[in-house]
């Protein structure tokens, strides 16, 4: 009897432990709506297959693509079917970026799909006219007025160091003024600092100050160390004034600054060496 009782007493456990591990176990769902908010939006990359790229920034533009993208029908199935019509980069006024892709033109069925996302979504007949007209128009306007795009250029900086006095090599920016917007991507800082007309020598630690000709509301400035094995270090900023990083070479200092327009990259190239003792 005691065995019996034992037994049962077991396989009563084994059903709870069984029950439990079933309720532990979670299942990750797939939003089924993209959930993405105008007003924090800075602007949005466009391009039509492999034309250049062009900007929508203006609130009512931004609203109406929010407007088509968010009530779109997720659907886990994966596409294979021809590259996109058109492709857009969201830069949210925090820095982060979502990409989307969109077949929308001609007979396509209204699909876009979320970069890093599985499955895709589907517009309805309405917003995919929308989005049509929205990107059409928005590509016309940019080819019909070339100049506005170009006029949006964020402060430029100068760097003092030692003796030495220069401009700062405008990298990559994202810029929004009166209503229009663009975002620029610029090569890479090792190519973009060959532009720099003069190379300063400095000691290591020696002070750096940044006079830009608009005052950012943040700065950070990382120093970079080709050809070594070396990481990236973030220095500390103050009054816009920093400290050279310590060592010897030639190194890059990578400036990120932010506006309440937009953010902009700069770089330049310090060599270095040690104070002797």
């Amino acid at each position: 009897m005691k065995k019996i009782a034992l037994l049962l007493f077991t396989i009563t456990l084994l059903l709870i432990g069984l029950v439990g591990c079933g309720n532990m176990r979670t299942e990750v769902k797939q939003t089924s709506q993209i959930e993405l908010d105008a007003q924090n939006i800075l602007s949005i990359n466009l391009i039509e297959k492999d034309q250049p790229v062009t900007t929508i920034s203006e609130a009512s533009s931004l609203e109406r693509f929010v407007q088509a993208i968010t009530t779109a029908e997720y659907d886990k199935g994966q596409l294979d079917i021809a590259p996109s019509d058109y492709r857009t980069t969201v830069n949210m006024k925090d820095g982060i970026s979502y990409e989307f892709s969109f077949w929308i033109a001609g007979s396509n069925d209204g699909l876009l799909i979320k970069s890093g996302q599985m499955g895709h979504y589907r517009l309805s007949d309405i917003s995919k006219k929308d989005l049509l007209d929205l990107f059409q128009s928005t590509i016309k306007e940019d080819k019909n007025n070339p100049a506005e795009a170009t006029d949006l250029q964020p402060p430029s900086v100068q760097v003092a160091v030692g003796d030495e006095q220069f401009d700062a090599i405008q990298g990559s920016y994202c810029w929004n003024d009166n209503g229009k917007g663009v975002c620029v991507d610029m090569a890479s800082y090792d190519q973009l600092v060959s532009k720099q007309k003069v190379l300063p020598k400095a000691i290591s630690r020696d002070q750096v100050e940044l006079k830009f000709s608009s005052a950012p509301k943040e700065i950070e400035v990382i120093a970079s160390f080709p050809g070594e094995e070396r990481r990236d270090e973030a220095l500390s900023v103050e009054n816009n004034s920093f400290q050279l990083a310590a060592g010897s070479g030639k190194y890059l200092y990578i400036i990120q600054a932010r506006w309440p327009q937009g953010s902009a990259s700069y770089v330049f190239e310090v060599e270095c060496s040690v104070r002797k003792k």
